[in-house]
């Protein structure tokens, strides 16, 4: 690896650029786009090097689909409500605290991971592509105007940020001590230096019953709500808490195992006043207590959980939070911990002095009594000394290399690499800081692409000018620097977990290449190959994203992958691929898909669960095979389901299978349709987070500043990106989607106008403008089993459709030829891979969940065979249609029971699945008194254990099962040999005897009339 001398660093000018990408000879969809009516200036848009940009087949500009009346259309323009009205000035308030620039009063942050934690800036690159989304849809120059404010604002930064890396950064201010309720104490938050305290992991292993007691002076209760007292664990999923208030409302503890759904609380009526107040948890027997002013004020007597729950907890602090909320604003005085319940009375003693009557915390005490400094002395027999976090300041550092752009010092980064090797937690730990660039770059090159802003494109190759240089030279300035990174370093940092989490940040730096046609670009996009511990694999088709210990290839890797963490790599192999040619990035893309779905997809297309008794982490993926034993209150996470449409997408343009459009339309039309709330808010963007497949379950709809919320911003913005899509050569449109909408095709002369109530309806109607040969690819959906016809001028066109391809409709086309579509929606039921009765109900593409909370965990039971006809019709009489909703969207009911469709977003309790209870072998209503006996299919079949489930088991398909899955039947004779030919089969395998095989088959020869459509 050649190491990049610093006087190469390079400025790229907008005519160097553009004159580049002339000679490379990239013509991309957007480059001859037709401006949008509303422009307030027509303007040629800049060459196109993203996506499909140079594939076989290749995108249209979002600017030359629109989108028509349907439900796609209500949740993006709720979307763009919120972009339009959101203050964008508020990007910029951590960006110019970190570059020494001012700010302007009263501008808050944005909040959720924006706060000025690890994360800040990434939603800063989520909000810049969803402008650039919303300027193609009609051109309204207000998004223009915001993406080229934060533009200029952000370069400045970049200008400032790289005119301080000769420069010297000032003292670290001391961190002294203030007036406490006994001595001294250390203030926290506001203007203090002091940030939070980290305590040591030590303080809570094999903690059980116990108490923490502490004395804070709240400065006021402003943006407070939700600040921690204190915060113990290891991230959202697995800690326990004090908030001085939760929601609005009164304080809180809690802890969880399972994120928020899980937690065991108790809640107090008020929130901690201002002012010196002492306060308190207990825990004993199950029963926990909260205290204030030595007053119990709360209690809850059903804590299953303790301290001793939350194994390998990293994150112990005072007055920071595992969520990203608000640090606190107040001085702690006496931080003490316990390893029993204290009494009522012992509790109140501590009111009075110091240790009161207990003799201090015997676990830790840290009473803040010293002259100052970073170090506070635990005054319990352990005399394990807790580490005073200082608040960043941003004259405290010197950029390493020039050219980056960061809302914190470039440190952030740097430490991921040698000599740190920085690991996901703690106060010299990181969280995903190539996430955050990869936001950034991403934002700024759509805007680029969408709007022609220069300006965009030059910061941008300035950000990947510092990524090689980071990636090469590396922490120069660090005492232990070594010498420039190898191979070997970039595989330990992308094995990381969390912390190298990098996202797709070599696709723009690849399309940084693309665009000016310098090879270290592509050099530094091919850094980010996770080489070690998963390419290689996924090259070979090895599925390792799960595994047993002692078969993990990689130096820090878990068993179990994050599932956002890896997913978006392959769109960087892919980017690569595009401008290389070298097939094992696309292989390795290819592979990777194809182990994610459909062996861990859930039935709305998104993945991440837990296993029994295993890992509770619900971002990370599940085992193969891993379906009903992997569902849990949280799972499915949005951002994850945002990364798999866009791979998908990719893979399509590349290899026009119709598998693909299958799998993006399932997880557009459920689980992205579904992220967003069906109700308005222009201070919230309304997303999803997690979207919970367990019986019963909600889903929690906000998520400000957060990964999935900033995704969502994306994914509401852009329904109309794989519509269409063209060959290279112009010779063939594919119709994957079939959505309201119009494609205006300039190079070809062509505009197509659908009109479809899809998915509320089934049928569909083009009409073209335009003439010419051309060949048309309809997508023939997998799930069209009901029919395929398509009619051309009226006129029957004769075509043989066969449910999961294309078919072609080749002919010389004319102005104002209409295409006639019908595909009729039917109810179907998709299993689970590993448990058989568990099950989804679907309408056509839509999953239909069940409404309401069955309570306690439990499922919906559903016993539906016996409602069947011998077409296998489903809407006769198992599930029968209900009136549809204000909305127009269709309902379904099962006896008393209501199903509506899952992207209708609302936060009601439902069921995505249900358990199929048919105890005895029936024909409608023709009873045999024969048990509906289960055949062993060796299920669940999982590649490695799960603790507490039998693989491979004894579970299958049952008698009605294998029968019903050969309908529709044309005869009733064709039914009665398929009940024989199923009857001696199960006889065969010991499941029946000859008795009750006849018993089955003269039933089933009965049964004409009760079965007979």
């Amino acid at each position: 690896m050649s190491p990049l001398r610093r006087r190469d660093f390079m400025r790229v000018s907008a005519v160097a650029v553009a004159a580049a990408a002339t000679t490379r000879g990239l013509a991309g969809p957007a480059q001859a786009a037709a401006a949008p009516a509303g422009r307030t200036a027509a303007t040629t848009l800049p060459p196109f090097a993203g996506a499909g940009s140079n594939a076989p087949v290749r995108p249209f500009a979002l600017q030359e689909v629109k989108l028509g009346p349907s439900v796609f259309q209500e949740k993006r323009d709720r979307m763009k409500a919120f972009i339009r009205e959101f203050d964008e000035r508020r990007f910029l308030v951590p960006f110019n605290a970190n570059a020494g620039r001012p700010n302007p009063p009263g501008v808050p942050v944005v909040g959720g991971w924006e706060d000025g934690g690890q994360l800040t800036g990434h939603w800063t690159g989520y909000y810049l592509t969803s402008l650039a989304h919303a300027y193609c849809d009609d051109g309204e120059q207000v998004f223009k105007d915001k993406s080229d404010w934060i533009v200029r604002e952000l370069a400045a930064v970049q200008d400032a940020i790289s005119a301080r890396t000769a420069g010297g950064g000032a003292a670290q201010p001391p961190i002294g001590r203030v007036a406490g309720r006994f001595g001294q104490a250390l203030k926290l938050g506001g203007d203090a230096p002091a940030q939070y305290v980290a305590l040591p992991s030590a303080v809570l292993a094999g903690l059980t019953d116990f108490t923490v007691a502490t004395w804070i002076n709240r400065a006021s209760t402003d943006g407070q709500d939700w600040s921690r007292v204190f915060d113990f664990g290891s991230g959202t999923g697995t800690n326990m808490f004090l908030t001085v208030s939760a929601g609005g409302g009164g304080a809180r503890f809690a802890i969880t195992t399972g994120g928020s759904q899980g937690e065991q609380r108790i809640d107090a009526p008020d929130p901690i006043p201002t002012g010196w107040t002492h306060v308190a948890v207990t825990l004993a027997g199950g029963t926990g207590t909260l205290y204030v002013g030595g007053e119990q004020v709360a209690r809850n007597t059903a804590l299953t959980l303790t301290p001793s729950d939350l194994a390998g907890a990293g994150n112990v602090w005072i007055g920071r939070s595992q969520y990203g909320d608000p640090p606190l604003d107040a001085a702690v005085d006496e931080f003490q911990i316990y390893d029993r319940a204290l009494t009522q009375a012992e509790v109140l003693s501590l009111t009075g002095s110091a240790a009161g009557t207990t003799g201090g915390g015997s676990v830790a005490w840290y009473g803040f009594d010293e002259d100052g400094g970073t170090e506070a002395v635990d005054s319990s027999p352990h005399h394990r000394p807790a580490t005073v976090v200082p608040a960043p300041d941003p004259a405290d550092w010197v950029p390493t290399h020039p050219g980056y752009l960061g809302a914190l010092p470039d440190d952030l980064v740097l430490r991921l690499g040698p000599p740190r090797f920085a690991t996901y937690g703690g106060d010299t730990g990181t969280w995903a800081p190539w996430y955050t660039q990869h936001m950034l770059m991403r934002g700024l090159l759509d805007v680029h692409y969408a709007t022609g802003n220069a300006q965009a494109l030059q910061v941008v190759t300035k950000m990947a000018d510092w990524a090689h240089l980071t990636l090469t030279l590396g922490d120069v300035n660090n005492p232990q620097y070594q010498g420039p990174i190898t191979r070997a370093d970039l595989n330990l940092m992308w094995d990381t977990y969390i912390a190298g989490e990098f996202n797709a940040v070599a696709e723009p730096i690849a399309e940084v290449y693309a665009l000016t046609g310098d090879a270290k670009y592509l050099e530094t996009a091919k850094f980010f190959d996770n080489r070690q511990s998963l390419f290689g694999a996924c090259d070979r088709n090895e599925d390792i994203l799960t595994v047993t210990h002692d078969r993990n290839p990689g130096p820090r890797r878990p068993d179990r992958l994050h599932a956002n963490q890896h997913i978006p790599n392959n769109l960087g192999y892919l980017r690569i691929y595009e401008q290389t040619g070298e097939q094992e990035y696309l292989r390795v893309a290819k592979n990777f898909f194809g182990m994610v779905v459909p062996h861990r997809m859930y039935a709305i297309g998104g993945t991440g669960g837990t296993y029994p008794g295993s890992n509770a982490n619900d971002e990370q993926f599940q085992n193969r095979g891993d379906i009903a034993n992997a569902l849990t209150h949280s799972g499915s996470e949005t951002e994850a389901t945002h990364s798999l449409v866009k791979l998908v997408r990719n893979l399509f343009f590349h290899v026009p299978d119709a598998a693909y459009v299958d799998y993006y339309e399932r997880a557009v039309v459920n689980q992205i349709l579904g992220s967003r709330q069906d109700s308005d808010s222009t201070g919230d963007p309304l997303i999803t987070y997690f979207q919970s497949l367990a019986p019963g379950a909600s889903r929690d709809f906000g998520n400000l500043g957060t990964g999935d919320g900033g995704a969502g911003l994306e994914d509401q913005t852009k329904y109309q990106e794989l519509v269409y899509a063209r060959s290279a050569d112009g010779s063939t449109l594919w119709v994957n989607l079939y959505l309201a909408s119009t494609l205006t095709w300039p190079e070809r002369g062509f505009t197509v106008d659908q009109q479809t109530r899809f998915p509320r309806g089934d049928t569909s109607r083009l009409t073209i403008t335009g003439s010419g040969r051309l060949d048309v690819k309809l997508r023939v959906p997998a799930w069209a089993t009901g029919g395929f016809t398509v009619r051309i001028n009226g006129v029957d066109a004769g075509v043989h459709a066969k449910p999961g391809t294309y078919l072609t409709l080749s002919r010389t086309w004319r102005s104002g030829d209409v295409i006639d579509v019908a595909m009729p929606f039917r109810i179907r039921i998709e299993r689970a891979t590993d448990r058989p009765d568990t099950q989804s109900v679907f309408w056509g593409p839509v999953l239909m969940s069940i409404l309401g909370d069955p309570g306690n965990g439990a499922y919906r039971r559903l016993t539906l065979y016996s409602g069947l006809k011998r077409d296998g019709d489903y809407t006769r009489a198992a599930l029968t249609p209900g009136a549809p909703t204000a909305a127009g969207d269709p309902t379904f009911t099962a006896g008393t029971l209501r199903l509506q469709p899952w992207y209708v977003g609302d936060p009601q309790p439902q069921s995505a699945y249900f358990r199929r209870v048919e105890p005895d072998i029936v024909f409608g209503p023709v009873a045999t008194g024969v048990p509906n006996v289960k055949r062993d299919d060796g299920l669940p079949a999982y590649d490695m254990p799960v603790e507490g489930v039998a693989s491979p088991g004894h579970d299958g398909l049952t008698f009605l099962d294998v029968v019903w899955d050969q309908a529709p039947f044309h005869t009733h004779g064709d039914f009665v040999s398929a009940v024989a030919r199923t009857a001696d089969d199960f006889q065969g395998r010991g499941l029946l005897t000859a008795a009750q095989k006849d018993t089955v088959v003269a039933a089933a020869a009965r049964a004409r009339t009760q079965l007979t459509p």
